[in-house]
């Protein structure tokens, strides 16, 4: 079924504000996006955490890039972070698709809040 109008207008709205703040804060994409789209797009909790991953290794890719070319990247640091980083996506996305939708909401947004206040107690 094709997407109307107002939907492709949201979905790039969604991506150009996600793609904003990915690249002035370093957040991951998933904490715009998939509230987001179960919001403004009526899109399933999961389906949601599903195409932010997908849409992140994209945008990951280019603003890395952008990042490396500036010297901004500490390729030491990097190489820690992707052995645990890939182990644990792995563990959570298996996890993810057996948790009902509604806990997955509510588990996101205890995440998305003590990241919060951990940011800003500091």
């Amino acid at each position: 079924m094709p997407a109307s109008k107002r939907d492709v207008l949201v979905t790039v709205g969604i991506g150009l504000a996600v793609g904003l703040f990915s690249g002035l804060f370093g957040v991951g994409g998933g904490v715009l996006a998939v509230p987001a789209m179960v919001g403004l797009l009526s899109i399933r909790q999961h389906q949601a955490h599903g195409t932010s991953l997908a849409a992140i290794v994209v945008t990951s890719a280019v603003s890395g890039l952008v990042y490396a070319l500036r010297g901004d990247i500490d390729w030491r640091l990097t190489a820690g972070l992707l052995v645990g980083t890939v182990i644990g996506v792995s563990i959570g996305a298996r996890l993810m698709a057996k948790i009902p939708a509604q806990t997955l909401r509510k588990l996101f947004a205890v995440a998305l809040l003590l990241t919060g206040l951990r940011m800003l107690v500091g």
